[in-house]
């Protein structure tokens, strides 16, 4: 494997591990939410209810671009192997 193969194989690792621990923190994230949701339903704080609302929706987002981003790599992958056997294929021609 070339060095330049190497980096790019660690490159996607690496992004790959730092969408699982932004998963991991939105994971918290949803906990720490629900415990405030559950005090802003026994107290009827309206502000609360708002705060939890919007929090659900960042991390809405954030798991949709996370997906996203999955994708993305996942085709940029495919294509690069696909490309790395047409090269090899002429090679051998």
């Amino acid at each position: 494997m070339k060095n330049k193969e190497m980096l790019r194989k660690i490159y996607y690792e690496n992004k790959a591990i730092n969408r699982n621990m932004q998963r991991l923190v939105n994971i918290g994230l949803i906990g720490i939410l629900g415990g405030i949701a559950k005090e802003a339903k026994a107290s009827d704080d309206p502000k609360a209810k708002i705060l939890v609302k919007a929090g659900m929706v960042m991390i809405a987002i954030t798991e949709g671009l996370l997906l996203f981003s999955d994708i993305l790599d996942y085709r940029k992958s495919r294509i690069e192997e696909k490309l790395k056997t047409e090269r090899e294929r002429r090679g051998r021609i």
